[in-house]
This record gives structure tokens, sequence and C-alpha cells, in this order.
């Protein structure tokens, strides 16, 4: 079994890769151990690249059983916003630098779209691609034009609007902050920046509020007044959860509950070794 997933791997990744991957299938698949963020990639280019699961998301079927076992919601928002990009060449914000990630911008679906990522920092190597510019900065306060994006994908970066952004993204302690409300700046920034009927592709980490100080976990209210402050008309609202041997679809009703596991904060796993949200919000938006 190791030697067949070793053989696949290496179409992807290098030799310690590899390693690093099969330690970690090794070891229990153990969140944030060796080799979970290279695992984690493997499991996102095979679901990005299987037409079957991106129909899947596309139709709202259940997902395929143990998709996604003990991986954080990337494994479900990268097929989910995937699924939904239009097809065609258009100009696309990458609001939050969440796809700023070489795998995911060597892929068809963005490999033919003009791409701005515009994020409060560099995410390590600032990649050189005919098709992708970089704009650092507060996206409460863009330095862009009006009406300029056919689409906005705003992927798990809503909940860091306001807060605490120096534990992981930015040395500068201007944006150590406890703003709650602040992401609804940034709602109306793409309320601005999208031409009429663009669209908001946008996801947050959802269940029962929490304050982690760098992030805050969307709840039914806060969720309601990001749709609310954004305005325009609601393509549609999913929501997946995470069980212990899986993601699955599911209502927004069974996600209120969720509590995210902090691995900055918390001492132990829980017992469903969740990677970080046990649920999260899929929205998409129209502009008017």
């Amino acid at each position: 079994m190791i030697r067949s997933i070793r053989t696949i791997l290496k179409k992807w990744f290098t030799v310690a890769e590899v390693s690093s991957i099969v330690r970690y299938l090794e070891n229990g698949q153990i969140p944030w151990t060796t080799g979970y963020e290279e695992y984690k990639q493997h499991a996102i280019i095979e679901a990005l690249s299987d037409r079957d699961v991106l129909q899947v998301f596309r139709s709202g079927q259940e997902l395929p059983k143990g998709f996604g076992f003990r991986l954080d919601e990337r494994i479900i928002e990268y097929p989910w916003v995937q699924s939904r990009m239009s097809e065609d060449n258009v100009l696309l914000m990458d609001a939050g630098g969440t796809l700023d990630h070489q795998y995911l911008l060597d892929l068809p679906a963005l490999a033919g779209k003009k791409v701005i990522v515009y994020t409060l920092a560099p995410n390590g190597q600032v990649l050189t691609r005919p098709n992708t510019s970089y704009v650092f900065g507060d996206l409460r306060h863009t330095i862009l034009a009006d009406e300029v994006f056919q689409e906005i994908a705003c992927i798990s970066t809503l909940e860091h609007i306001g807060m605490d952004n120096t534990l992981i993204y930015t040395q500068d302690e201007k944006y150590k902050e406890s703003r709650s409300t602040d992401y609804r700046q940034v709602l109306q920034e793409f309320r601005r920046l999208l031409v009429p009927n663009g669209r908001l592709l946008l996801t947050v980490p959802y269940g029962r509020y929490r304050d982690f100080g760098w992030l805050q976990q969307f709840d039914r209210a806060m969720l309601a007044d990001a749709i609310n402050t954004f305005g325009g008309r609601t393509v549609e609202q999913d929501f997946f959860r995470y069980e212990p041997d899986g993601w699955t679809r599911t209502t927004e009703d069974a996600c209120r509950d969720c509590e995210y596991y902090d691995i900055h904060s918390s001492p132990a796993y829980a017992p469903d070794f969740a990677a970080a949200a046990r649920a999260v919000a899929c929205v998409q938006l129209q502009k008017a």
C-alpha cells in the first residue's frame, strides 16, 4: 500500500516530500504533524483534478465517504470555489492570498485567468507568473478602481479582518487589532470592486461564535450580517461539517454548535482529530 502511494506521489512531490507524507500516514494522520501539509496538498490536487469530485461539489451531492479525513477546511473550500468559477478568461481577485500557491495557480481553472492577489503581506515566495499580479495592503481600504473584477474569491480571510494578524500574517504592529465588525468594510469594498452582476465566492469557518484573537468564527447572526452588508443577490449557501470520519455536506442548523479547533491555543487534540474548523459556510453572492 505504502509503496503504491509513493509511486503516485512522485508525480507531484520531491523525494523528501514523499517521505514526509508516508511518515504522516504511518504515524496515524495526526493533523499538523510532519507530513500533514504535504499530504493535504496532495489531497487538494487530487480533488481539484477529479471531474467527478468537482461535479459533486457543483451539484450539491453528498461527499464521498471519508472525504478530507483529518484535514482542515481547505479540502472543502478549494473544490467548492473552483467548481463555481467561470470558465471564461475573467479578471479574478484573490482576496487574502489563499489561492497564492504554485500548485493552485497552475491548475487549468486558474492558469487561464488574470489573477490579482490582494493580501496584507507576502505569503512566503512571491510567484513570478505572466497572469498573476500582487498588491500588498489592507482589504478594508484597497487602492483599486471601481468595478474592475468579474469574480472575487475570499477564502477563509474575512474572519481575520480587524483581528490580531501579527500572530501569523505580518509583523506590523498596527495590525494587532480587535475590531470584530471590520469585515463589513471589506464586503463594502468587494461590492465596489465588482462589475455589475460580478460574483463573490466567500467562505468562512462557521458554528458557535468564538474570538480567538487572531480569528473569529462566524455564527448565524454574523453570516447574515455579512450577506446583508454586501447586498445584491444570494445565489447559494452551502454548509459542510467535519465528522470523525471526514467531511460531509449538511445544513446550517446542523453546524450552529460546531466548535473551532485552534492549534495555537489548544493543548491537545479532540477525539475527532479535527484540524481546524468543524464547519464551513460557502456562499456565492452576486452584485446587483
